[in-house]
């Protein structure tokens, strides 16, 4: 009988290998490793179920729409009152020929942020169901790629500076879509937080999905 030996992983800061980690007990499993050379963190493991994934990402998903719809803010200058959403302001750049800053406001607080939290809600649905469907593997694909053009973070950062300019000269009231864009961003953040992939990848694996 052959003996396996066991596939050593490396550590991205100081190439070290190291064993994987074998529990005996599941309540032994650990959360999270560190290289015992240089002390990175060698993995973390959020304590998180899909079904909290899920129910963040529909919750998210919900926010989305009043975000982009509803006034960010009502702007009031010599007796005229104009209220500004996100989706209008985006036309509006289009109309004035930035056609370019127009597409990458849509792409980066409109579109990959709704392709990204409906890719993760359906992988989320999918695992929790212990579905085996190819489609799983798909889906943490366009989360991977899609996560790295939601910037709902810098878009409302960009916002709140040009705000704080506006308020010398206009008389500025907040809207009903700030708040829902501000409730987003936290929900995103949040997810992305407690997001563990591996988890979704060992399904993936377990089941021999191709």
């Amino acid at each position: 009988m052959t003996m396996t030996k066991p596939q050593l992983s490396a550590c991205s800061h100081c190439d070290l290998l190291i064993a994987p980690y074998q529990p005996q007990r599941p309540q032994d499993i650990k959360h999270s490793a560190k290289c015992p050379r240089c002390g990175s963190h060698l993995y973390h493991k959020a304590q998180c179920q899909p079904s909290t994934i899920l129910a963040l990402s529909i919750t998210a998903l919900l926010l989305l729409i009043p975000a982009n719809t509803y006034p960010l803010l009502a702007m009031t200058m010599i007796g005229t009152t104009e209220k500004v959403s996100l989706i209008q302001a985006t036309v509006k750049l289009y109309q004035e020929g930035n056609f370019f800053i127009a597409l990458l406001i849509f792409i980066c607080s409109t579109l990959a942020p709704a392709m990204m939290l409906l890719s993760l809600a359906c992988a989320s649905y999918l695992s929790i169901f212990h579905t085996q469907s190819p489609r799983l593997k798909l889906f943490l694909k366009w989360v991977d790629h899609l996560s790295h053009w939601s910037m709902l973070e810098v878009y409302l950062v960009s916002f709140l500076v040009a705000l704080i300019k506006l308020v010398d000269i206009a008389d500025i009231e907040l809207g009903v879509g700030l708040i829902c864009f501000s409730l987003l961003m936290v929900t995103n953040s949040l997810i992305l937080t407690l997001f563990d992939p591996s988890d979704y990848w060992d399904r993936v694996t377990v089941n021999g999905i191709s």
